[in-house]
């Protein structure tokens, strides 16, 4: 079934559209360790994070400047979380 026929998807989803357009729950989601927007006080998952994840679930090739953009969002996390656990 194509998810657009379904559903009109918007490019940021909230976590509860983003868990639903996954088919996972909600703590699933949380667990994957996506980048997640911030918007006030929303949090909004990009559409294309969610499916570049699926695309590595089967080891599908990822476009150069994706792979790239990958690289340097997981970078990105990786010395977000060594400062939130208070290291340099």
């Amino acid at each position: 079934m194509n998810r657009d026929a379904v559903r009109p998807w918007p490019r940021l989803l909230s976590e509860g559209d983003a868990a639903d357009y996954l088919s996972i729950g909600s703590t699933t989601l949380r667990g994957l360790g996506l980048k997640a927007r911030r918007v006030g006080r929303r949090v909004l998952y990009d559409i294309r994070d969610l499916d570049r994840w699926v695309d590595r679930m089967d080891e599908q090739p990822i476009a150069a400047a994706d792979h790239l953009r990958e690289s340097i969002d997981e970078e990105e996390r990786f010395f977000a979380r060594r400062q939130a656990n208070g290291r340099n």
